[in-house]
């Protein structure tokens, strides 16, 4: 008889986790909603309070709660959360490059962009169309953060049909600009003469003619040929340029 693997035993801590998390979901709390304090928590499972703070300390580093010293413990929302604390605890910040920060929205914006295009329903394509109006009246500086910008990225994911992608890719979002970059994208933006709105654009029509012959193209240009420039994902040395490094080139 092969040998019958053993379930793995969990932590006090992850099982504190687990009860938070199941409290947060049998209550249905949402973003800003209070919950009980670390003495509670320790009286009710049963535990000490060293046991919850970890705990808490670990659902703060998800970017699922927000502990406010002297008013409490909240329940932080989607839109709101960033992976910047998870990262700092195996990380430093300032050790974090830009090759590493672009490699990452590249990857989740081409996951997000053909799984839009696969799966969009005429609800979804509207409700970008609608947005990419707002855009098109009011359009973002690139290196500068647009409530505008982040809606119509964060309703992609959110078309694309797969909530673990939404959960994943809002705070990773998120976290891309919280990691700052700001002067070298605007930068960039300047040499190559960026077109948010035709950017933007060719997204939506790529989605809408489930076109998925030139995504990782669609994707640089969004990321201003940052990709392609660096060599990272999605384009990697291989890539074509777009017609922007020769411009690129020039700066740095």
């Amino acid at each position: 008889m092969p040998p019958i693997a053993k379930p793995k035993r969990l932590s006090l801590t992850q099982h504190c986790l687990r009860s938070i998390q199941q409290y947060v979901a049998d209550n249905e709390l949402g973003p800003g909603d209070k919950l009980p304090t670390m003495q509670e928590w320790a009286e009710q499972l049963g535990v000490s309070v060293v046991v919850v703070r970890e705990a808490f300390q670990a659902l703060q580093a998800l970017g699922l709660v927000h502990i406010q010293h002297g008013r409490g413990i909240f329940v932080r929302g989607l839109k709101d959360t960033d992976f910047l604390d998870m990262i700092a605890f195996r990380h430093s910040l300032e050790s974090l490059t830009l090759e590493e920060t672009i490699e990452m929205r590249g990857m989740l914006d081409l996951a997000a962009l053909e799984s839009c295009i696969a799966r969009a329903t005429p609800e979804g394509v509207e409700r970008l169309e609608h947005l990419l109006h707002e855009l098109l009246v009011d359009p973002s500086v690139p290196g500068v953060y647009s409530a505008k910008h982040g809606r119509f990225h964060r309703a992609m994911l959110e078309v694309s049909g797969n909530r673990i992608l939404v959960s994943i890719g809002v705070p990773l979002l998120n976290t891309f600009w919280a990691l700052g970059w700001r002067q070298e994208i605007q930068d960039a933006a300047r040499a190559c003469e960026y077109d948010s709105d035709a950017t933007h654009a060719a997204f939506l029509d790529a989605i809408k003619n489930k076109d998925f012959s030139h995504t990782r193209e669609l994707v640089d240009r969004h990321l201003l040929g940052l990709c392609s420039r660096y060599g990272v994902f999605p384009c990697g040395n291989e890539c074509e340029s777009i017609g922007t490094l020769s411009v690129l080139a020039k700066v740095g």
